[in-house]
């Protein structure tokens, strides 16, 4: 991961110093250090069960799935979370190491374009498990978002999920006209429903500049921004 320093925070288990998460974010005023840096520096302790994996606000390139793919125990995360990553094509790859596993996924911010999306869909619809999928603060069009929610018609175990507002609704400001965005998230919701029913469900700008509200609220749908 480039892109500067990473700083790594893990949490053990008290009493079995078994490792069950590793954060890794950036620090964009210092030299960069890579991901297999990083675990080089843990290699004696690669016995890990990781449980949760984050790499955020840095570059996820070829090489860093290839150090990833040296430790299985790394390679089988329930909960992913690639926050403000950048150039995620390699994206795809570690989805498929994933699927069977998978929980939670969250790329919020990671400046996602259709190619590329559309490059990581038919790996993401294999993600069986997963339960919470953050996809918001991403500039997305309705073409692009109605094509997500096609592919997720298999992620029946989905129980919250949260998606941008479609790029038509958004005004010179880059905010949204609630008059445009209206009809076109009730569109979105009718592509949704003819493939699966959704159980929560956030569409619009976080948290909610009309009412204030956020995606972990218990919300059985929210659709007023």
């Amino acid at each position: 991961m480039k892109g500067g320093t990473a700083h790594q925070t893990c949490a053990f288990h008290s009493r079995s110093s078994v490792l069950t998460s590793l954060v890794i974010t950036n620090d964009p005023v210092s030299d960069s250090l890579s991901v297999e840096g990083c675990f080089e520096l843990q290699e004696s302790q690669l016995t890990w069960n990781l449980r949760n994996l984050e790499l955020t606000c840095g570059y996820l390139l070829e090489e860093d799935l290839r150090c990833l793919y040296q430790y299985p125990s790394l390679a089988y995360p329930k909960h992913l979370n690639l926050s403000y990553m950048l150039h995620l094509e390699p994206l795809g790859a570690l989805l498929e190491k994933v699927s069977a596993t998978l929980e939670t996924l969250i790329l919020e911010g990671c400046q996602i374009h259709y190619s590329q999306l559309s490059a990581i869909l038919p790996c993401l619809s294999r993600c069986s498990q997963l339960t919470t999928f953050y996809f918001g603060r991403n500039c997305m069009s309705m073409d692009a978002l109605k094509d997500l929610l096609r592919h997720t018609s298999a992620l029946s175990k989905l129980s919250l999920e949260t998606y941008p507002a479609p790029e038509e609704s958004l005004n010179s400001l880059v905010r949204v006209s609630w008059e445009i965005f209206t009809p076109l998230g009730a569109e979105l919701m009718c592509t949704l429903r003819e493939v699966r029913q959704p159980k929560r469900i956030f569409i619009g700008p976080t948290p909610c500049p009309s009412c204030d509200s956020s995606p972990p609220e218990e919300l059985e749908l929210h659709l007023c921004c």
